[in-house]
């Protein structure tokens, strides 16, 4: 299965998430649900760990990185998007979490004080235009009707928790294999979600004795994080971060796909137009692989 394929896969498990956090939102204990996705999560995780022999020991020099992962791909990520999906409609919430391609290419330029080529911001821009078409379905007017209140902002930040995930990532998928990485940060995550399931224990017990909520939450445990994850960085170790990145702007397509498939809902006009803008800002950064590395922030 080529890295591409696994990509699209990850991004449709993905796009069922606003749905299925719609429907969880009811219970308003984010970090509660959080918390069991990626218990599951762990267990498939530490599994595959297993059989695969991946165990590692991590120096302490490095150790403040997997904090930094586990706090922001798992906790505050996954928390702050839940949470926002309370007081946030699902359309809002994809064009927000379209930014995280361009908080990625800002954070990349950064860390590693080299600018994105013209090629690769042009394609990037693409990118969020592709996904802005679709939810907005053509009417680009409608981004003047986001107002950027509390959920808004959780939303915001929860992009910005991710690209920092994919950049900080970046250096530890060059010594440790991708389900190391990714199954360290989850265990990370799960000690700081853990205060939040003790802390509300009806909530918790509400949430754990549902059926319904249990298959939910195996959903986005097994495939939605434990599968997702470990392919995404398996991307950023052999294309590249922003490559990588672009690949979340496929996510509202595929939500909106699988709305009609399972919900019926009908099908906007702009889908199409929409899907191919998003990849061909995606072929323009892949094709050109030369172009992802501009010049060094010192050559200005």
């Amino acid at each position: 299965m080529t890295i591409h394929f696994k990509l699209l896969l990850a991004t449709m498990f993905w796009g069922a998430t606003p749905t299925i956090g719609r429907v969880l939102a009811s219970y308003q204990a984010p970090f509660i649900v959080v918390f069991g996705r990626f218990v599951v999560a762990a267990i498939c995780l530490l599994l595959l760990m297993q059989l695969g022999r991946h165990f590692k020991r991590v120096p302490k020099s490095l150790w403040w990185k997997f904090l930094i992962l586990g706090i922001t791909g798992i906790l505050l990520h996954n928390g702050l998007l839940y949470e926002g999906l309370e007081s946030v409609t699902a359309s809002h919430a994809s064009i927000l979490l379209a930014l995280i391609a361009i908080q990625v290419t800002i954070l990349d330029a950064v860390v590693s004080r080299k600018l994105p080529s013209v090629v690769t911001m042009v394609g990037v821009f693409l990118g969020f235009i592709g996904v802005v078409y679709v939810i907005t379905d053509g009417n680009l007017y409608l981004l003047r009707e986001i107002v950027f209140r509390r959920g808004e902002v959780l939303v915001f930040c929860s992009g910005l928790s991710w690209a920092i995930y994919s950049v900080v990532g970046k250096d530890l998928l060059r010594r440790y294999p991708p389900i190391l990485v990714t199954t360290y940060a989850a265990l990370v995550g799960l000690i700081f979600l853990f205060p939040f399931a003790v802390a509300d224990t009806v909530k918790t017990v509400a949430i754990y004795s549902d059926a319904k909520s249990l298959g939910l939450i195996f959903f986005l445990g097994s495939f939605g994080s434990a599968l997702a994850f470990v392919w995404y960085y398996q991307a950023v170790s052999q294309i590249g971060v922003i490559s990588t990145s672009l690949y979340v702007n496929f996510v509202p397509i595929f939500g909106v796909l699988s709305a009609h498939i399972f919900l019926n809902e009908p099908l906007v006009n702009s889908l199409f137009v929409g899907g191919v803008i998003v990849f061909i800002g995606l072929m323009i950064v892949t094709l050109c692989p030369s172009s992802i590395e501009g010049r060094s922030i010192e050559d200005y």
